[in-house]
């Protein structure tokens, strides 16, 4: 009788643990573990050797990733250097090479104003932030350009954003669903309240921004713009930047490459695993001195 009654405890504990799992992953029916990737800069026209072999390492990532069993793909910004229309229509004639779904967000070289904000939806058929759920997790998707610009033009567009954001993150807790969140710009690069720098959140939203990341226990922010791949810290621990530079041009000695994460539970403190792997099949990996000029600026001064 002991063995029985350890047998039905044992039953009834696993059935509460799923029970419990399955509210946390705000499905009806179980977690199911999955897999995606993070594609960095796309960037046509901005590689040291031309834009034709952008385009090619553009071709070879999608072959990389339609060798693995990934269920979707996230590319973080910047799908083309100056919006030239041979640099568009080669993206164009290249995405399609892509076999898993590949969600596309934009980068300060695509929207640098209204203008090229309504044409970058004409360009790529896309919105310029969106989300979507999968397996009990939220994918919210930023664009940071009207995020994070004090322009005058860009004013409505930053506010309903903003107000998306936070309705996006309201939903997803309300669903208990992870959250994910992904946008071009980092957040900050060494600490959460370093000095202003082009490559990160200005000050006068940061603080908004991380209030939201950690009130909503967002454990994983997915960004490019860098041009680096590293990963960086919150100081508490409680959440990881991933930065990918691409595959037109990089500033580290880390060439190359695409961001693979396994997701193995509804847990995305300890149930998020990355990979950091090269770009397979490249020319080269000469790394570029200096840092970008010309680029679009979308604050006023």
């Amino acid at each position: 009788m002991k063995g029985l009654a350890f047998f039905v405890f044992g039953v009834v504990a696993c059935f509460f643990q799923t029970v419990l799992a399955v509210k946390k992953c705000g499905h009806n029916d179980g977690f199911r573990p999955f897999r995606f990737c993070q594609l960095g800069d796309i960037q046509i026209g901005f590689g040291l050797d031309g834009w034709q072999n952008d385009t090619y390492r553009m071709h070879l990532a999608a072959q990389q990733v339609n060798a693995q069993d990934f269920d979707f793909c996230i590319a973080v910004g910047d799908l083309t250097n100056d919006r030239f229309s041979y640099e568009i229509q080669a993206f164009q004639d290249t995405f399609p090479e892509f076999e898993p779904e590949i969600h596309l967000l934009p980068g300060n070289h695509d929207i640098s104003d209204v203008a090229t904000l309504k044409q970058f939806s004409v360009d790529y058929n896309v919105s310029d932030h969106s989300a979507f759920s999968h397996n009990g997790y939220r994918f919210i998707m930023l664009n940071s350009i009207t995020l994070i610009s004090n322009l005058t033009e860009f004013q409505d567009y930053t506010h309903a954003e903003w107000r998306w954001f936070e309705k996006e993150l309201e939903s997803a807790a309300k669903h208990r669903e992870e959250i994910i969140v992904s946008h071009h710009h980092l957040p900050f690069e060494f600490t959460e309240d370093e000095p202003d720098s082009y490559w990160t959140f200005p000050n006068r939203v940061r603080g908004k921004y991380l209030e939201l990341i950690k009130k909503y226990d967002v454990r994983h922010i997915l960004v490019g713009h860098r041009h680096e791949t590293k990963n960086i810290y919150a100081t508490d621990n409680s959440f990881t930047i991933y930065v990918v530079a691409g595959t037109a041009r990089f500033f580290d000695t880390n060439g190359f490459g695409i961001n693979y994460f396994d997701v193995s539970s509804c847990d995305s403190a300890t149930g998020v695993s990355q990979e950091y792997v090269h770009l397979q099949g490249v020319t080269h990996m000469k790394r570029s001195l200096g840092l970008p000029n010309g680029c679009p600026d979308i604050f006023a001064h």
